[in-house]
């Protein structure tokens, strides 16, 4: 429960909030190279690195481009919570063993029926972070687009 409370989308709740979050999400363990979604599969829900370190890739042919590595306390793949017929933009994979907490949409709708105000916090928390991750996407496609060099060490980054 320590590694929702820890987390950004959950850092809001009540401890009994947390208890009943902590019964809707899943662990499982990710061995190294293990992928955990690919690029263009159907999104179901995000994940919370409890251990370990996963590495978002983005595959346009004939090339694959690290997009970012994460470690503990980061998450991903969060807009398949909110997007209908939601679509992964890049794959994720295990580059060491990792320990990851899954939080799907299902369980999300559920904690919104049953418990509107707890789903609530989670969804104000869920669009704080896709609005500054879009201001940050915004902000590296301008100092790319000032300077294309900048552009060429995101490709050679996988």
């Amino acid at each position: 429960m320590e590694h929702l409370k820890e987390n950004i989308l959950f850092c809001t709740l009540t401890k009994r909030e947390l208890s009943l979050l902590s019964r809707a999400v899943y662990e499982r363990v990710y061995q190294p190279d293990e992928s955990i979604f690919h690029q263009n599969e159907r999104g179901f829900g995000m994940y919370i690195i409890a251990s370990g370190q996963v590495a978002i890739r983005t595959e346009t042919a004939p090339k694959e481009i690290l997009v970012t590595q994460l470690g503990k306390g980061s998450f991903f793949g969060e807009l398949s919570l909110i997007e209908n017929e939601s679509v992964r933009s890049a794959s994720a994979v295990a580059t060491e063993r990792a320990s990851l907490i899954g939080f799907f949409k299902p369980d999300l709708m559920e904690i919104l029926e049953r418990h509107p105000t707890m789903g609530v916090k989670i969804l104000f928390q869920l669009s704080s972070v896709l609005g500054q991750r879009l201001m940050e996407t915004t902000d590296r496609i301008s100092r790319v687009l000032q300077d294309p060099r900048l552009g060429s060490s995101y490709d050679n980054a996988a």
